[in-house]
């Protein structure tokens, strides 16, 4: 009798999952491999393949790691989540013969592992979620089918009542940062977790931006931050010793069971009497430079058609387009289009498609960045704050702008990035 042949991963890191996703399985341990003559066997997952001619049947003892716990193999009505093996596609646990461990802590070992060798240790993998088959039928052929599941994971049905498979992206945030068990480490006193984040999860909520989310890679957590913040149209703020998300929303929003009001509440008025001169700047010359220096971005080369890639879960969990565009720059300019922009935190078409619009949205209409100089009794600005600007070279009488980027030199003076508000007045 051939040996069971099997994939497995050393060393890979334990998935963490929120919301709801798609996993690929890891062997932990199998036991009782064997082979017999004849008979088709009970429920199964193994293919019906083997050598020509061959009526062996196998069979084996066999545990799959999935991520992080607590899970549920369950979504949140309540139906059976979906297990893919070997090209089929099957319903609930009980239609393959297995058996599901959410993940919780100090859960027990499979009764089945734990009587197989009483002289060995049989581990029931604390904080792990992962499946058992006691035995599983392989068929004719030797080998271990390949095999996911659906899970709903941590923060499952978070998202507000249009979307109880996922999660509200504050809530994954907040855990990921400082869980003591797998979290990065971040200090939780330094996370804004009822100001600045809670305001963002409810724009999220409202704006019907809901996440599932499979950490399966090792990456530094910052990049993961920096794909969210962006996806989601918000930036990352670190500001009295406290990290926040803030919105560049705009616009009141109400839907999802939630609502979100725009802070456009603007801290300073600033004109001539305000700004500081850069180097070599003489105030009293005609060929001074401007204290507000302008950047425009030309709107004939700005993306006005843009696509994102999501995890459909409709379709099994494999990649989907979805593609936003704006006919009247189209129809100006001609089409100027980009890469697609990779979401895969998104499994659901009304997620992606809002994202879309927005990436676009700011693509294609935030076209003026202003830059100037400030003393230090305006110490207090921070990112994500809006200024007026007033200066009779640019024709700038109280232009709202947001701030995102401050610099300090050695002297105490600030270097502030600003960019335009479109459409918004004081």
């Amino acid at each position: 009798m051939n040996g069971l042949t099997c994939n497995s991963q050393a060393g890979s890191p334990i998935p963490l999952c929120y919301g709801t996703q798609r996993i690929t399985v890891n062997l932990l341990e199998f036991w009782g491999f064997t082979g017999s003559a004849g008979g088709k066997g009970g429920k199964g997952l193994g293919s019906s393949g083997g050598k020509k001619g061959s009526n062996q049947q196998f069979s084996v003892d066999v545990a799959f790691g999935l991520c992080q716990g607590p899970v549920s193999f369950t979504d949140g009505t309540g139906a059976t989540l979906r297990i893919w093996s070997n090209g089929g596609i099957a319903f609930g646990l009980a239609a393959v013969g297995l058996n599901g461990y959410a993940g919780n802590d100090a859960q027990s070992p499979d009764p089945v592992f734990a009587s197989a060798d009483t002289n060995t240790p049989v581990l029931g993998y604390s904080g792990t979620a992962y499946v058992t088959g006691t035995p599983i039928q392989l068929g004719a052929s030797p080998a271990l089918p390949n095999i996911s599941f659906e899970i709903a994971g941590m923060m499952a049905g978070t998202a507000g009542p249009n979307f109880p498979h996922d999660a509200r992206p504050d809530d994954i945030v907040a855990d990921l940062l400082t869980n003591s068990r797998y979290g990065a480490g971040f200090p939780a006193a330094n996370l804004d977790t009822l100001g600045s984040l809670a305001d963002w999860g409810n724009y999220c909520q409202a704006a019907q931006l809901a996440m599932s989310l499979l950490l399966d890679k090792q990456q530094p957590a910052a990049r993961w931050l920096e794909e969210v913040a962006l996806l989601t149209s918000a930036a990352i703020v670190w500001s009295g010793n406290l990290l926040k998300i803030i919105p560049y929303g705009d616009t009141p929003l109400s839907a999802n069971g939630a609502s979100w009001s725009p802070n456009l509440t603007w801290q300073y008025s600033l004109g001539d009497g305000d700004f500081l001169r850069w180097a070599g700047g003489d105030s009293t010359s005609d060929n001074s430079t401007d204290p507000v220096l302008l950047t425009r971005s030309d709107p004939a080369q700005a993306t006005n058609w843009l696509s994102l890639e999501y995890m459909d879960n409709v379709n099994s969990y494999n990649p989907q387009l979805v593609a936003v565009f704006d006919q009247g720059l189209i129809d100006q300019y001609g089409l100027r289009s980009e890469p697609p922009v990779q979401a895969h935190e998104f499994t659901n078409p009304t997620s992606a498609t809002v994202s879309a619009q927005l990436l676009l949205q700011r693509k294609a209409y935030v076209r003026n960045t202003y830059k100037f100089k400030l003393g230090w009794r305006y110490a207090l600005l921070e990112p994500m704050d809006i200024v007026l600007l007033s200066d009779s070279t640019l024709g700038l009488v109280n232009k709202p702008v947001r701030i995102t980027a401050i610099e300090e030199d050695d002297n105490g003076e600030l270097t502030i990035t600003a960019e335009e508000i479109p459409e918004l007045t004081p």
